[in-house]
């Protein structure tokens, strides 16, 4: 199941865990759909920043998404893609204007490919802004963990996480 993907001048290799007939050394497609998404609204939220004049010092993403896998297996006539999908947010910044942060969000929220893409695909997109003047490292992944029911933890992520 092990696949080698080659985009440009790029690659990078894909895979599936042991349990499904993989060998569990890269991640999963859904595991890039969901890092790219991380990405995607980091890089969007720089370039919407900029031309908002909103000055910004750090930028961390977090996600989380739940996926039914029957539906990969064909033991179920569920989707086989995310069915749920939690993205934290967090702007470090001193901009203490609620119009202002509201714009940056809307903006990105209409403008993001990867956000659009999912939404179109009828996941149910939970999307959390946090803006504070200092974002520690691991913010972002303790807040989606706790607002999704899960122990925080500041160390490894099992979910798509993207800083800028």
């Amino acid at each position: 199941m092990r696949t080698t993907v080659e985009i440009r001048d790029f690659s990078f290799d894909i895979d599936e865990p042991v349990a499904v007939g993989g060998t569990n050394s890269a991640p999963t497609p859904m595991e890039f759909i969901a890092g790219a998404l991380n990405g995607c609204v980091s890089v969007v939220v720089e370039q919407v920043a900029k031309e908002l004049q909103i000055g910004f010092t750090a930028l961390e993403t977090y996600s989380i998404a739940t996926q039914d896998t029957r539906g990969f297996a064909g033991t179920a006539e569920v989707s086989p893609f995310f069915h749920s999908y939690r993205l934290e947010i967090h702007v470090e910044t001193l901009l203490d204007d609620p119009a202002a942060q509201q714009e940056l969000t809307k903006q990105v929220h209409r403008r993001c490919p990867a956000i659009n893409l999912v939404k179109s695909a009828g996941v149910n997109l939970d999307i959390n802004w946090v803006f504070a003047a200092q974002v520690v490292p691991g913010s972002a992944e303790n807040a989606c963990n706790i607002a999704l029911g899960y122990t925080p933890r500041a160390a490894a992520s099992v979910a798509a996480g993207a800083s800028a």
